[in-house]
């Protein structure tokens, strides 16, 4: 399994930007910050054709006399199955703690990073935009991970080509992406966000 992990230490700071649930843990310590891509076996599949992503904190409790752990979703990821995943990773990490000890687990499983998006087609991105419009309403589609590796790329790729000499707006950007991946499935993603982004600087 590819599962990235990295310790941290999750700040005040960072928790005051969460969800009530999670805030009222600060003063239980950040044991694990796990990323789950959707080449990893640990992200199923059928999941990442769905578009299902998210983020889950999982709180962990050891009994170091019985060896068992405890697991209880603190942050839901919205999705009861990431969820479910989440606390079966939870439980399986080996983390030494003393009897009784609780720490936070953070697992975000993420379809996209900078190595994918380049092949992402506009079908899948499609896919996950309505995914995250229906379990994230609150949320823009510029916080979707795909959307944020495709604008730095993009705009990396029009500077370091001199085909810009500023980047548009980027609301305008993303509205001319979705009606253009919306038109032209088959497309990719990038490709077609290059094209819009041209249009928009009079490129």
């Amino acid at each position: 399994m590819k599962t990235l992990t990295a310790c941290t230490a999750l700040t005040l700071a960072t928790l005051a930007g969460a969800s009530p649930s999670v805030a009222a843990q600060a003063t239980v310590p950040a044991w694990r910050d796990v990323v789950v891509y959707a080449a990893d076996a640990a992200y199923p599949a059928a999941l990442a054709r769905r578009g299902v992503q998210g983020e889950a904190m999982v709180e962990l409790t050891v009994d170091a006399e019985a060896r068992e752990r405890t697991a209880t979703v603190r942050t839901s990821s919205r999705s009861a199955e990431l969820d479910a995943l989440a606390v079966t990773m939870a439980r399986r990490m080996d983390i030494a703690a003393a009897d009784g000890a609780s720490g936070l687990v953070r697992v975000r499983f993420l379809k996209d990073h900078s190595t994918t998006v380049a092949s992402k087609t506009c079908a899948d991105f499609n896919v996950d935009a309505a995914y995250q419009a229906a379990t994230f309403p609150e949320r823009r589609l510029r916080e979707m991970p795909a959307m944020v590796e495709s604008i730095g790329m993009l705009i990396y790729s029009l500077h370091s080509g001199g085909s810009a000499r500023s980047f548009p707006a980027v609301e305008p950007l993303i509205d001319a992406t979705v009606a253009a991946c919306a038109r032209t499935p088959a497309s990719g993603m990038l490709d077609v966000m290059r094209q819009e982004a041209l249009k928009l600087i009079g490129n």
